[in-house]
């Protein structure tokens, strides 16, 4: 509920906190007399639900930040493993005489970037999974306080 002044601290509450507590104004509400509904006062009741509303993108630009970073990160390999082939290919051109240092040097090159490229698929392909099952938590969450509200609402029948 507001305080004094209308305001909720929403950075202390989580997204479960205000959950409970519209919950907490459904169970609450009173009965109707010979009827399976139930007086909630709107005002509370479309509070909650607001207040829960602006908790889901802190979850959302989290998961969206995650990807966002392993993306950079993902760049940011690339770029070193450009960095180390030009280097290599400046060194080839150096040691063209050599023959076998050429080779090798190449073959380094070529090992790392495909070593970069695999670590930052890996990485995008993580913070991707990662992304999804804390969505997927939220949702289950959800689904289970919806549940919960449903039976609690029968029973209030």
């Amino acid at each position: 509920m507001p305080d004094a002044n209308g305001n909720v601290g929403t950075t202390d509450k989580d997204l479960y906190e205000l959950l409970d507590q519209l919950q907490a104004t459904i169970e609450q509400a009173k009965s109707v007399p010979f009827s399976d509904n139930c007086l909630v006062d709107r005002a509370d009741a479309l509070y909650w639900i607001k207040q829960i509303r602006a908790s889901f993108p802190s979850e959302v630009k989290q998961a969206k930040w995650i990807v966002e970073q392993n993306r950079q990160v993902v760049a940011s390999a690339r770029q070193k493993a450009e960095s180390i082939l030009r280097e290599s290919e400046q060194r080839q051109a150096i040691m063209v005489d050599e023959h076998q240092i050429t080779l090798l040097a190449k073959e380094q090159g070529d090992q790392i970037l495909a070593d970069a490229n695999q670590q930052s698929e890996q990485i995008y392909a993580r913070s991707l999974d990662y992304a999804r099952k804390r969505l997927k938590e939220v949702e289950n969450e959800l689904t289970d306080m919806l549940v919960r509200i449903q039976k609690d609402l029968k029973e209030l029948k």
